[in-house]
């Protein structure tokens, strides 16, 4: 969830569009070759299409010039995450609350979505967190990502045949290909969230899923980046008017393991109310490795209590969405009444 809400965040409040020249995809073909994109690349994206200016053809010429830059041997790959229990329009034409791969839209962006809709995309059938795929390992990429695979696996697939990341207009913000670095370090599973949803298996039944890899919090990972730039991993430039990181997949996916894994530490966040950072700290015992601690990890009563807080909070992060909305209206009718 955290992760859908960060990549429609960075699509929402990027860069304003420029009122200058408008963006052509000779511009955009330039701008990737460029920055260091080349023929045959396997490219991870995270983009904020705002943020790149005024593009003629909106954001099919993107896609065009991407794909004209890695050509006929490269690949491009893009989160197409959803919500739980999302809508989704059947060929009747009927609303159900189920996800389809072939027909539930993408929530992390109109370039998701507009390549979803592309002729030869592939999408795996992971539940939550989809992947779209095109070009020469779109397959290979996407095949077996599913309610019985990791959430971010993808990515891994994307180190191991020497792929990169590209992330246009979010800053430091490795969407997505973070959370498969916290997962492989250990640190996914800590936390017992759960997300529930339902989805269309292979054959068309209808079964329920239950995540238990939830991405964790985002708020302290562009930190790592500075890191791997300071190993020479990171090449920065423009795409049209965005800020624009280029990344090698394999190398920055091994480095940002080993640092979480080797001091999880580095994932805390120093917002008290964050569940997640919260839990992390306290059920791996982190509190002697944290450098100036805040209050609530320096005081151990406090830290106790916000534990004994944050297991109702955890308890009720995890009740079905469904449920939640029962949960929810005697609480509104209570505010009303109080007003």
């Amino acid at each position: 969830m955290r992760e859908r809400k960060m990549t429609m965040a960075a699509e929402r409040t990027g860069t304003e569009v420029s009122r200058g020249a408008t963006i052509t995809r000779e511009r955009l073909v330039r701008d990737l070759k460029r920055l260091g994109v080349r023929p045959g690349d396997h490219l991870g994206l995270g983009i904020s299409f705002r943020s790149i200016g005024r593009v003629a053809g909106g954001p099919d010429t993107l896609i065009n010039a991407l794909l004209e830059a890695v050509g006929p041997d490269g690949t491009l790959m893009i989160p197409a995450f959803t919500k739980l229990y999302p809508k989704t329009t059947t060929a009747a034409g009927r609303v159900e609350r189920v996800f389809d791969p072939a027909r539930t839209p993408a929530y992390t962006g109109l370039v998701s979505e507009t390549l979803r809709q592309r002729r030869g995309a592939f999408r795996s059938r992971h539940p939550v967190c989809s992947i779209v795929a095109l070009g020469q390992l779109a397959h290979q990429l996407t095949e077996g990502h599913d309610a019985d695979a990791p959430s971010y696996l993808p990515y891994s697939r994307l180190a191991g045949c020497g792929g990169k990341i590209l992330c246009i207009g979010i800053g430091d913000n490795l969407v997505a290909f973070r959370h498969q670095a916290q997962y492989l370090a250990g640190l996914a599973d800590v936390v017992p969230f759960r997300q529930r949803s339902r989805y269309r298996d292979g054959a068309g039944r209808i079964r329920t899923y239950i995540r238990r890899d939830v991405a964790g919090c985002f708020r302290k990972l562009p930190d790592l980046v500075a890191v791997l730039r300071e190993r020479g991993l990171v090449t920065n430039g423009k795409i049209g008017e965005a800020d624009t990181v280029l990344v090698p997949a394999g190398e920055s996916l091994r480095v940002m393991t080993e640092l979480l894994r080797d001091a999880p530490v580095r994932n805390l966040c120093d917002v008290w109310s964050c569940l997640w950072c919260r839990e992390l700290e306290r059920r791996l015992d982190l509190y002697d490795a944290i450098e100036n601690p805040r209050f609530f990890q320096k005081h151990r009563a406090v830290a106790w209590l916000t534990g004994l807080v944050n297991r109702v909070r955890l308890a009720y992060a995890n009740v079905d969405p469904r449920y939640k909305r029962i949960i929810r209206r005697p609480v509104r009718a209570a505010r009303r009444l109080l007003r």
